[in-house]
């Protein structure tokens, strides 16, 4: 009988102690508003003017030049102007679970400290991490994440927004897949080893030794020792299945021509079409997605090699989530 007193007793303790500690929290001020379910038999209310999509509020920050203290204007899907600060509007989009999607585990969870068992040496878990950047150890003071002032050249867009190509790949954290297959070279072509990726030479490497060539034509470029051509050795990673893993479908099937139907209006599927690169109509001549003679700044690379953060986002092939989810924001005009 004093047994079940104490556990009864211990019981209501810790009951009252979670609630007063729940009590002592600061107020959620961000939160994401969820889309409508199907189940839904009202008609559903749209979210309030003052929310906007998580991408965009970094956007609005960083193109405002970043600022810690002071409040940055940023426009809400009513296309109102609100204002939004630092630390109760942007900190918790990387420190706070579920943010981009349901089920999403907070970036500090893998980039919480400019330390070696911090992946990429990045801190995401304060203003000056975030400034910082990756690499901090490796890289000294640091690879810039975001340019303030300037979003549209931080590599914390593309991070945030592009997935990686071909889709579909399985995220591996230690990134043993970063770089692609395996591949075995010869004089006499290329064979890929899907599925393998603990060598040293990789599918990427071969398309990288192939643009710091020049990216020629029809003159052979060396790899691995060996002498490939872009016809042969190149443009079937492009326009083949199963080139990057085991059933992915050729870049092709998206990326087939430079019109309206084809997704980016990009051509993956000859040596012209990949020099034109994307949004050949909406952006002629085109937006390079190599440079030759510098594989390291061509947009094909990261395309390739970078998975998109946060891990686990869905693939969709309208592009609707692109910008993330709409956050709304305790915000004033």
């Amino acid at each position: 009988m004093r047994k079940t007193k104490t556990f009864l007793l211990w019981g209501i303790f810790l009951l009252l102690n979670a609630l007063v500690m729940a009590g002592c929290e600061a107020p959620a001020t961000l939160t994401v508003v969820p889309s409508p379910t199907p189940e839904a038999t009202a008609e559903p209310e749209g979210p309030p003017g003052s929310s906007v999509k998580a991408a965009d509020l970094i956007g609005a920050w960083v193109d405002a030049g970043a600022p810690e203290n002071d409040p940055f204007e940023y426009v809400g899907i009513d296309g109102n102007t609100y204002q939004a600060t630092f630390a109760a509007d942007i900190q918790p989009l990387f420190t706070n679970d579920n943010m981009w999607f349901d089920g999403q585990q907070a970036c500090t969870t893998c980039h919480f400290a400019n330390a070696e068992n911090s992946l990429h040496e990045m801190d995401l878990s304060s203003y000056q991490g975030i400034l910082t950047g990756g690499d901090a150890l490796s890289k000294p003071p640091g690879v810039p994440i975001i340019v303030p002032g300037d979003w549209h050249v931080s590599k914390l867009r593309d991070r945030l927004r592009n997935n990686r190509m071909p889709p579909g790949w399985e995220f591996d954290i230690t990134e043993a897949n970063r770089d692609g297959p395996c591949v075995d070279v010869s004089d006499s072509g290329v064979d890929v080893r899907i599925g393998e990726y603990d060598c040293d030479l990789h599918a990427v490497d071969l398309i990288g030794a192939w643009v710091d060539a020049g990216a020629p034509e029809n003159d052979p470029f060396e790899f691995g020792g060996a002498q490939l051509t872009f016809e042969r050795d190149v443009l079937p990673f492009f326009t083949q299945p199963n080139m990057w893993y085991e059933g992915s479908r050729n870049c092709t099937e998206c990326h087939f021509a430079n019109s309206e139907n084809s997704y980016h209006e990009m051509d993956l599927s000859s040596y012209q079409g990949i020099l034109t690169g994307g949004d050949a109509l909406s952006k002629p001549p085109g937006v390079p997605i190599i440079i030759p003679g510098d594989w390291h700044a061509s947009k094909l690379r990261a395309r390739l090699r970078d998975n998109r953060m946060a891990p686990g986002v869905a693939f969709d092939i309208t592009e609707e989530n692109r910008d993330g989810p709409v956050i709304l924001v305790n915000a004033e005009k």
